[in-house]
């Protein structure tokens, strides 16, 4: 059941305008992770950002309020995207990466991905509640950060998810939760959406 379905998302915010499914982001972070832990030894990740009112792309009449943003480890290569759509701008992550020369997921990467991915199913309707409810922070802290962090290092906890919401009237620290997979971090800011609504701290913030 949608969280807090009294608060619907606002006309003049962008991000909805796309028909297509938010259920697709889902294999496209799979595959975007896959390239880049194909393309780079060790930890990597990227966050996925909403901005609502994001005043990029306004002259052109585009919506850009999704962007994707990471920085390779071990190359020295800054990625930044911007799209309309949750999955459009992860998909561009990927093919910015592809342009790097061709990428062939080694088998082992391809399983693990797969296995990750299968665990992780069905976190974008949370996805869709998150960026509805965060339209509904005051104008200095509107939208939120979904970061997905890879280390081989940390054995079974290999995986790292963080939402981070800003918290109005400070640039930093935003509240934030983290978690093995998305929808154990999605639903955690989620539990605490009536406390970060009001513009108080929350999650590690909260005291």
């Amino acid at each position: 059941m949608p969280y807090r379905e009294d608060l619907t998302v606002p006309s003049d915010v962008k991000g909805w305008g796309d028909p297509r499914p938010w259920s697709d982001v889902e294999q496209a972070v799979v595959a975007a992770l896959a390239s880049m832990i194909t393309r780079t030894p060790g930890t990597c990740g990227f966050t996925l950002a909403y901005v609502p009112r994001s005043g990029l792309g306004e002259a052109d009449g585009v919506d850009l309020s999704w962007e994707v943003d990471t920085g390779l480890p071990h190359t020295g290569v800054e990625r930044y995207e911007l799209a309309g759509h949750p999955a459009v701008v992860v998909e561009e992550l990927a093919l910015a990466l592809a342009t790097d020369g061709p990428i062939t997921v080694p088998a082992e990467v391809a399983e693990r991905l797969d296995r990750a991915g299968d665990l992780w199913r069905g976190w974008s309707p949370l996805l869709v509640d998150l960026a509805r409810l965060s339209c509904h922070l005051p104008d200095d802290a509107e939208g939120f950060d979904l970061s997905v962090g890879f280390d081989p290092g940390h054995g079974a906890r290999e995986w790292s998810w963080t939402v981070a919401i800003p918290v109005p009237g400070t640039e930093w620290p935003a509240s934030e939760w983290e978690a093995d997979d998305p929808g154990q971090a999605l639903r955690a800011a989620l539990a605490e959406a009536d406390i970060w609504l009001s513009g108080r701290p929350a999650g590690h913030l909260r005291q």
